[in-house]
This record gives structure tokens, C-alpha cells and sequence, in this order.
């Protein structure tokens, strides 16, 4: 099942946007290059969202970002997947929208900001 992007469009826009504002917590998964994080909502239940990197058999194959949206019961209510050939303009903005959203929680949840402050610190003192 393909979902079509300009479904979600709005919702990832605004996962994109809480993510850069800081405000939803992005943390690891539960494989490598994998984030997830979960929006609480009362007597609704949750919403968790996780994205992740991966690439096909061959190396020489294309990479791609998936993101996933499922309820607290672990339905899957949406998963997309970044296209680097897309093949309308609303699909590129979908793709840039997920592989920003993968990238700013890779640096999130990694704490990549204070891994490279703390090696540089380390640096000087050698």
C-alpha cells in the first residue's frame, strides 16, 4: 500500500516544525539510525512517530528515510518514505520534509551538539 504524500502533508509539516522548535523529544529506537517520539494526548491515548535511515541489499542501491506514524495501540496509521527521484513537486517537498525531520532527530536524540563540544574541549587539551 502506497500512502499518497499530499495526504500527511500537513502533519509532518507540523511534526517539522515542532521538531525544530524543540518541542516534541526525539530518542533513539530500537535499531540503529532509528528515532522515535511519542506525542501524549489524555484520553485519546498517544501518537508515536519514528523515523529511520535505511538502504536497499546492494550498497550501491538507493538510500532512503521512512516515517512512520502509529496509536497507542501500535496501529500503523501512516508510513512514507523520502523518493530521491520524486515525481511531482508536492512529492519533493514531502521527501525534504521527512529527511529534515530524520536529521534533526539523529541530532537530537544523539546529542550530537554536545558530543562535538565535548571532543573539542577534549582536543585542546591534548
Amino acid at each position: 500500500m502506497k500512502s499518497n504524500p499530499a495526504e500527511f502533508k500537513g502533519i509532518i509539516r507540523k511534526l517539522l516544525e515542532k521538531t525544530r522548535q524543540k518541542r516534541v523529544v526525539w530518542e533513539q529506537g530500537d535499531f540503529k539510525n532509528s528515532f522515535r517520539c511519542s506525542l501524549p494526548s489524555g484520553d485519546a491515548g498517544s501518537f508515536l512517530f519514528s523515523t529511520s535511515y535505511s538502504r536497499g541489499p546492494n550498497f550501491d542501491s538507493e538510500a532512503f528515510i521512512t516515517l512512520e506514524m502509529s496509536d497507542q495501540q501500535e496501529n500503523v496509521i501512516f508510513t512514507i518514505s523520502s523518493n530521491d527521484l520524486p515525481t511531482s513537486p508536492e512529492e519533493e517537498e514531502v521527501s525534504q520534509m521527512i529527511e529534515e525531520i530524520y536529521e534533526l532527530a539523529r541530532r537530537q536524540a544523539l546529542k550530537i551538539e554536545h558530543k562535538i563540544e565535548l571532543a573539542s574541549t577534549l582536543l585542546d587539551r591534548v
